[in-house]
């Protein structure tokens, strides 16, 4: 039977530790040894996951894919990629249950929407595009009154 060829050590540049059982890295540089029960099983996020497996939601994501293969942020630089994701363009779960459907919607790729992820956790909502706009949760309901007309 094949093995899978394993790194023991702490993927951090220079760090000679061992890694963590969960982790890629070691404890000293934030791996865990212990699995977070509460922060991957906690109610809320059972119920943002169930959002993703509706029909709805499936019909919306086909369309948008369909209209708009290529990722909006690669394309902005020159770049051919496809997109993989629908990203909302203002994170729901920050402005509310509303914003699941009603909201603006753009393709991209798998690290171009861990990108913009991370700029969300810092209030900035990148819309990719001639040109790129950043919103902040006050710009939700002046860019959807602009969207429907």
């Amino acid at each position: 039977m094949p093995t899978v060829l394993t790194n023991p050590k702490c993927s951090t540049l220079g760090c000679v530790n061992t890694k963590a059982k969960y982790s890629t890295l070691c404890v000293e540089h934030g791996g865990r040894d212990v699995f977070d029960y509460k922060r991957y099983n906690n109610g809320k996020r059972k119920q943002s996951t169930a959002k993703y497996n509706t029909s709805q939601w499936h019909t919306l994501r086909q369309i948008q894919l369909s209209q708009y293969p290529l990722c909006a942020s690669c394309s902005t630089i020159g770049i051919v990629t496809a997109a993989k994701h629908v990203d909302h363009i203002f994170p729901w779960q920050q402005i509310g249950e509303q914003a699941f459907t009603n909201n603006l919607y753009q393709s991209l790729c798998g690290g171009c929407h861990s990108v913009k992820t991370q700029l969300e956790q810092s209030g900035v909502y990148r819309r990719y595009g001639t040109p790129t706009i950043d919103y902040t949760q006050a710009d939700y309901k002046k860019a959807m009154a602009d969207a429907h007309r």
